[in-house]
């Protein structure tokens, strides 16, 4: 299970065998102002939505930190998801909205997997093949985000899923 807060997005990436490629599952649910339930909080509470934003100001509705807008319906509890993990699971993509503006997620798994399947990655002495492609892996793909014009801040993890 996992506890999740917007502005960040989990991908499970999963292959199918069927079409042979890889699919992007989303495992996080939308926290912003403007998804309905968020928003009917916030109005309750007093607040309001303006510009896709809690008081026009901010674009989360959900915030472990944010205390000024606890008032407005803003509240810090997560969600938990339970995802029954199968032999086709390759990793999860855990990123911040920075990656997510440039990037849709079925493009960022594909890219992912481009990354791992590289055999072109630099190896360093006393680390793992795996890591040493995961890693490079999530630095390619927060550099291409920076490329593409991302003005946000660009967080990417990966979680390897061994078979």
């Amino acid at each position: 299970s996992q506890p999740w807060r917007q502005p960040a997005q989990a991908i499970l990436c999963r292959y199918n065998g069927e079409s042979h490629k890889h699919v992007a599952l989303s495992l996080s649910k939308e926290h912003n102002p403007t998804q309905y339930e968020e928003r009917m909080r916030i109005q309750k509470a007093g607040g309001n939505v303006r510009d896709g934003r809690v008081l026009g100001v901010l674009e989360v509705s959900r915030s472990i930190g944010d205390g000024q807008y606890k008032r407005c319906g803003v509240i810090s509890v997560p969600d938990i998801k339970r995802c029954q993990l199968t032999p086709n699971d390759r990793f999860i993509l855990i990123a911040c909205d920075g990656l997510f503006k440039v990037f849709t997620p079925e493009e960022a798994v594909n890219f992912i997997v481009s990354c791992l399947e590289d055999k072109n990655i630099q190896m360093r002495e006393g680390k793992l093949e795996a890591d040493a492609r995961y890693e490079a892996a999530c630095n390619r793909l927060a550099s291409k985000a920076v490329q593409r014009g991302s003005a946000d801040n660009v967080t990417v993890m990966l979680v390897r899923i061994e078979p």
